[in-house]
C-alpha cells in the first residue's frame, strides 16, 4: 500500500496500518481472569471493580496470566511495582484495552485544580466541582485502589466529562492534542488507568477506569474517531462509555450485552476495511481508535505492608514523576494539589477540623461556613481561614507537612506564600482580577510578623462589616491578635480588589498614577509598615469593609499615618485625608497604599527618580513637556499597532481561521479609517518634507 495515498486535507500521512483486533470476548467467558485478579495477594480491588478491569481487556487470558500468583515466591504475579511517596502502587503490565468499555478521561479536574470555581464562589460553576476520595471497604474500614466520587446523577457525570475534555483540549494553546498522530500510528505508549466508583444521589454506584496518565492521548483519540471538533468527541465519549444521561437504575446485563455488541461491529467494520485494496478515512479512525495500550493500578501497598491510605497523593505523585513537562499542568494546578494533600494530612492528624477541611476543600458555601464555624457569612472569611489554618497556632506543624508535600528544605514566606496562594484565594476564581491577585499573594501576601507563627484567631460574628469595625477597635489598642487579623483581612481584600501587587507589579514613578508606585516593596512588607500605624489600620479596615459591602458609594478612605504639617496645617496619624471642599480622599491606585506606608521614604524616593531621569526630562529634572509625551505616545501607539498587524499576518498563514484571524469586516473597515485619519492629521498638521523618506523599512524585523 503506497502511504502516499492518504496525504489529503482531512488525514495526515499514514504510518502504521491499524491492527486487526478480535471481538469483545462474552462476559461469561471472564470468570477466570477475574477469580484471579480478585485472589491475587496484593489486589485491593473488590468485585464490581475486578469486573470492569476483566471486560475491557482485548485479551483476558493474558490478564490472567499477568495476575496470578505463582507460588509465595511471585506472590503479586507480574503485576508492575509503581514507587510512590508513602507506598506501592501495582500495575497489571501493558495489555489492550477497549476504549469504549468503561474508560472516561480524568474528569475529577485535578490537571486544571487551580481553576475549578468551589461551591464558596459568588458566581456559580459551570459545573458542580468534583470531589473525590479513596473508597474504603465498608466492613473493614481498609482503603482500597479505587477512588469514589459522589454526584448528582448521570448528568452531572457527563458534564464532568465533558468538561474536562474541553479543558484538555484547550490545555497549553493545544499543545498537549494528539490528534494527527492518533491516525498517522494509533497509540502506542500505555496509559495508565486508575478505578474510579460513581455513587449518584439515588444511592446507584457505577465503576469505571479513568486516565491518570496519558489523559491528553484519550482525549485525542475521541478526537481522531469524531473528527476534530472537541464537543463532538464529549458527545461520543458520553454516549458511547455512560450512556443515555437520563437513564434510572443501575446498568443491567442487557445494557452491557449492547455495549459489546457496538465494538464487536466496529471491530467487525475494522477487519473488513483492512482487507480492502484501499485503507478509507472510516477505517483508519476506527481501526487507530478501536484499542490502545493500558496498564491498571490494582493494588496500593504502604511502606509497613498496609494498605495505602490516600491513594489521591499516591495517584498525583505517580502522574507527575511520570510526564511533569508535558501534562497541561500549572504551577497553581501543582501548587493546589500539594496544599490540597497537606490539608487531608492535617486532618488526619487533627491540626485541623472536619467542619475546617470542608471549608478549605471549597465544599462549601458562605453560609455553611457561617452555620458551622461561625464566622461571618462572606467568601472574605474564607481566605482568611486558609491563612489561619497555615499561618497562625500550629504554624510550625504545618510548616512541616508544606516542606515535606513540596521537598523543600526552608519553608519562608516567600515559599509558604507562593504555594498558599491558589488555594487561599480559591473563593475568587471568577474573579478577572485573579491572576494578578495569585501573584501577589504568592510574593509574601499577608505574611507580616504579627501573622507569622505567632497566635490570633478569626472573630466570629454574624454580620461581617461589624465584625470588621470590632477588629479596627481592639487593634487600635495595640491588640496584636487583632492587628494580625485585620492584616489579614483588609490584606487580602486589598490584593484582591488590586490595591496591591506584587513589588515587580508597579513601576516606580514621578506621579499618582495606575500602574506607578513611588517605591517598591513587597505585599507583606508593606502590609507590616501599614500595620505599624494608627491610619494604616484604618486604610486596611476601609478597604475590606468595601469590599464586603460590595457598594458602588462605599469607597476605600485614605488615612494619615504620620503627624506632618500638610499645606499649613498639622495632621496626625489616624486621621482621615480630606480635600479642598472637605471631603474624604479615596483610595485609587496603590500608589496610594505605598506612599502612605512611608511618606517620608515616598518623598525621597520621588526627588530620587526626577533626579535620575532628569537628563531626559526636560531642564530642572522636571517631567517631560506635553508635546514631548504626546509625541512618544504616538510613535509608541504607532510601532504596536504595526507589530500586531505583523503578527497576525503571519498568523493567518498557519490558523485555522485564516484571514478572519482580524476580526469582522466591519471591525477591520473601521480600523482602516483609523489609520487613515492619523495619516490624513499628519499630512495637514506635521512639518513639510524636506527629503524623501525610505518607507521600505526592513530593518525593524517585524513584517509579515
Amino acid at each position: 500500500m503506497n502511504l502516499d495515498d492518504f496525504e489529503n486535507d482531512n488525514l495526515p500521512p499514514l504510518l502504521r496500518r491499524p491492527d486487526a483486533v478480535p471481538d469483545p470476548v462474552p462476559v461469561a467467558q471472564l470468570r477466570g481472569s477475574r477469580k484471579e485478579l480478585l485472589e491475587n495477594p496484593v489486589n485491593s480491588l473488590d468485585a464490581d471493580a475486578a469486573s470492569v478491569v476483566t471486560a475491557g481487556a482485548v485479551d483476558p487470558v493474558l490478564v490472567k496470566k499477568l495476575v496470578e500468583a505463582q507460588g509465595e515466591t511471585a506472590a503479586a504475579g507480574l503485576l508492575m511495582t509503581k514507587p510512590v511517596v508513602g507506598g506501592t502502587l501495582y500495575a497489571i503490565p501493558p495489555h489492550r484495552r477497549y476504549l469504549n468499555l468503561d474508560v472516561l478521561p480524568d474528569f475529577v479536574n485535578q490537571r486544571w485544580a487551580d481553576q475549578v470555581r468551589t461551591a464558596m464562589d459568588e458566581k456559580p460553576a459551570t459545573v458542580v466541582p468534583v470531589t473525590y476520595k479513596t473508597l474504603t471497604e465498608p466492613e473493614t474500614g481498609q482503603p482500597q485502589a479505587l477512588f469514589v466520587v459522589r454526584l448528582a446523577d448521570r448528568k452531572a457525570l457527563a458534564d464532568a466529562v465533558t468538561e474536562s475534555m474541553r479543558k484538555t483540549f484547550h490545555a497549553q494553546g493545544g499543545k498537549n492534542v494528539y490528534t494527527e498522530s492518533v491516525l498517522q500510528q494509533g497509540i502506542k505508549e500505555p496509559m495508565t488507568l486508575f478505578l474510579v466508583r460513581v455513587v449518584y444521589d439515588d444511592g446507584v454506584e457505577e465503576t469505571y477506569t479513568v486516565a491518570g496518565d496519558g489523559n491528553s492521548r484519550l482525549v485525542s483519540m475521541w478526537l481522531a474517531r469524531t473528527g476534530g471538533d472537541i464537543d463532538a468527541a464529549a458527545a461520543a465519549c458520553v454516549a458511547a462509555v455512560i450512556g443515555p444521561v437520563d437513564r434510572h437504575g443501575a446498568r443491567r446485563p442487557a445494557d452491557q450485552r449492547a455495549a459489546r455488541t457496538k465494538v464487536a461491529d466496529m471491530a467487525a467494520r475494522v477487519r473488513r476495511g483492512l482487507a480492502e485494496p484501499t485503507l478509507t478515512e472510516a477505517t483508519r479512525r476506527e481501526g487507530h481508535t478501536l484499542t490502545f495500550p493500558a496498564m491498571v493500578i490494582v493494588g496500593a501497598v504502604a511502606e509497613d505492608g498496609s494498605r495505602l491510605p490516600d491513594l489521591i497523593a499516591a495517584r498525583d505523585d505517580l502522574v507527575a514523576n511520570l510526564h511533569v513537562h508535558v501534562t497541561p499542568w500549572t504551577d497553581g494546578a501543582q501548587n493546589t494539589q500539594g496544599m490540597q494533600r497537606v490539608y487531608r494530612h492535617a486532618l488526619r492528624t487533627g491540626l485541623i477540623e472536619e467542619d475546617v477541611y470542608r471549608v478549605l476543600l471549597g465544599a462549601v458555601g458562605a453560609g455553611t461556613m457561617h452555620t458551622t464555624l461561625e464566622l461571618p457569612p462572606h467568601r472574605l472569611w474564607s481566605a482568611a481561614l486558609h491563612q489561619h489554618a497555615v499561618l497562625a497556632g500550629q504554624a510550625e506543624q504545618m510548616n512541616l507537612l508544606i516542606k515535606q508535600e513540596f521537598g523543600i528544605r526552608r519553608a519562608d514566606r516567600q515559599q509558604v506564600s507562593d504555594r498558599l496562594a491558589p488555594m487561599a484565594l480559591s473563593a475568587y476564581r471568577s474573579s478577572e482580577r485573579i491572576d494578578q491577585a495569585v501573584r501577589a499573594f504568592g510574593n509574601g501576601g499577608t505574611i507580616t510578623d504579627t501573622v507569622w507563627k505567632r497566635p490570633w484567631q478569626l472573630t466570629a460574628g454574624s454580620d461581617a462589616l461589624q465584625v470588621l469595625d470590632e477588629i479596627l477597635k481592639r487593634a487600635e489598642n495595640d491588640e496584636a491578635a487583632a492587628v494580625a487579623e485585620l492584616t489579614v483581612l483588609g490584606g487580602t481584600a486589598a490584593i484582591l480588589d488590586g490595591y496591591i501587587t506584587r513589588d515587580r507589579g508597579s513601576k516606580p514613578g514621578l506621579v499618582k498614577e495606575a500602574a506607578k508606585a513611588p517605591f517598591r516593596a513587597t505585599p507583606n512588607k508593606l502590609l507590616d509598615m501599614l500595620a505599624a500605624t494608627c491610619g494604616g489600620l484604618r486604610m486596611l479596615h476601609s478597604i475590606a469593609y468595601a469590599h464586603v459591602a460590595a457598594d458602588p458609594s462605599i469607597l476605600p478612605k485614605q488615612f494619615h499615618t504620620v503627624e506632618r504639617e500638610v499645606d499649613g496645617v498639622l495632621v496626625h496619624d489616624g486621621e482621615p485625608i480630606v480635600d479642598k471642599a472637605g471631603a474624604k480622599v479615596t483610595i485609587d491606585y496603590e500608589w496610594d497604599l505605598v506612599y502612605a506606608a512611608d511618606p517620608v521614604h515616598a518623598e525621597a524616593e520621588i526627588a530620587l527618580n526626577r533626579e535620575k531621569l532628569g537628563n531626559n526630562k526636560g531642564s530642572g529634572g522636571n517631567a517631560d513637556p506635553e508635546d514631548v509625551r504626546q509625541r512618544r505616545l504616538l510613535d509608541e501607539s504607532v510601532k504596536n499597532a504595526r507589530k500586531a498587524a505583523n503578527t497576525l499576518a503571519k498568523m493567518t498563514r498557519t490558523h485555522a481561521r485564516g484571514r478572519e484571524i482580524f476580526g469582522s469586516p466591519d471591525g477591520v473597515e473601521m480600523l482602516r479609517e483609523h489609520l487613515k485619519k492619523v495619516d490624513d492629521i499628519l499630512l495637514a498638521y506635521g512639518p513639510a518634507r524636506t527629503m524623501v523618506l525610505d518607507l521600505d523599512d526592513d530593518g525593524d524585523g517585524d513584517d509579515a
